[in-house]
């Protein structure tokens, strides 16, 4: 992939981010030893980006492969494990991704674990998708041991950093009721962390900045501080796999300028209300016209699923006037 800045010149990603304000980089870290978002990937990234200035957010996933709102896959090659070995193997993996981070431990802002965990971790999960309905069904069948994977691995992570904080990161925004369920449940079964993250994707619903206010004021009655782990915003209609995100917020188009003031808001609104983090998914991501279908695309990180509207580069690699309100969101 080639990146141009507006000018036409050459862009460096990583320094180029940096001086147009951000500040942190998050690195999705799979189970696995080599290939796209394995340990050594994942730790290149982290250097080149500690290299331009950036501080870099750990999520440690416990899958070897994309693990999502709707899928909680555990890594195939851990072969079906009973619990207790499920767990045995949660810690080794943890602790080889610890003792890796130690030598960027100062650039880290707080380590994340696992990837919206609304309805489950690691192969626990509900898949069922009446029964997740059901609070109480969840919280008897899922959260209960969903509880014991998560401890077990904020306890092993922090034998290596005690001081950085752990988040939790959820998928589903937009219902109230299963955020505040979800985070009263950990607190019965005695999880222990600092942060709770969401993803934040207004565009699902055509919604306004209005939630923004709830799931701070959410995070900070459960004793917690609040951080978007994901938000983006679509400078076009958008086609393939994301289709559903083509309702634009009131009063900003799905154009360059309307993503770009949404994206300058945004940010504001974050700043203002004491998020301590916003991360924009995949900013970088776009597929140009002329290698659409053509490109060679490892299996479990494809490029031609649709999210070039959301990038900050048009089709061309030019750089999209969103660029520029990052630096609503820098301290």
């Amino acid at each position: 992939m080639e990146w141009r800045n507006r000018d036409g010149s050459d862009v460096d990603i990583f320094p180029f981010f940096r001086s147009k304000g951000a500040g942190c980089l998050r690195i999705r870290i799979w189970v696995g030893k080599s290939g796209p978002s394995r340990l050594p990937y994942a730790m290149n990234l982290a250097d080149e980006a500690c290299e331009a200035g950036l501080k870099i957010q750990p999520v440690i996933f416990l899958s070897d492969g994309w693990a999502d709102l709707y899928k909680q896959p555990a890594p195939e090659t851990w072969d079906s494990p009973s619990f207790r070995d499920k767990l045995k193997l949660i810690e080794c993996h943890i602790s080889k991704v610890g003792r890796w981070l130690m030598r960027v431990r100062d650039r880290c802002v707080y380590y994340q674990i696992g990837n919206e965990v609304d309805y489950g971790i690691c192969g626990i999960f509900a898949g069922d998708k009446k029964k997740r309905k059901s609070i109480r069904w969840l919280k008897k069948h899922i959260w209960k041991r969903e509880a014991v994977v998560l401890k077990a691995a904020i306890q092993t992570i922090k034998r290596y950093d005690l001081e950085k904080p752990v988040a939790l990161h959820l998928g589903k925004w937009w219902e109230p009721l299963l955020v505040e369920s979800f985070l009263s449940a950990m607190a019965e079964f005695n999880v222990e962390y600092e942060i709770v993250c969401f993803s934040f994707y207004p565009t699902m619903f055509g919604a306004d900045l209005e939630p923004l206010e709830r799931l701070e004021a959410t995070a900070r009655e459960n004793g917690k501080i609040a951080s978007i782990a994901e938000y983006a915003y679509p400078s076009s209609p958008v086609k393939g796999q994301f289709w559903y995100m083509n309702k634009p917020s009131p009063g900003y188009p799905l154009n360059p300028e309307g993503q770009s003031a949404w994206v300058r808001d945004f940010l504001t609104q974050c700043r203002r209300m004491g998020f301590c983090g916003a991360f924009y998914w995949s900013p970088e991501l776009y597929l140009t016209r002329n290698y659409e279908g053509k490109l060679a695309e490892p299996k479990e990180m494809p490029l031609s699923f649709g999210w070039g509207p959301m990038s900050f580069f048009d089709e061309n690699g030019y750089a999209r006037p969103c660029v520029d309100s990052l630096r609503y969101g820098s301290s």
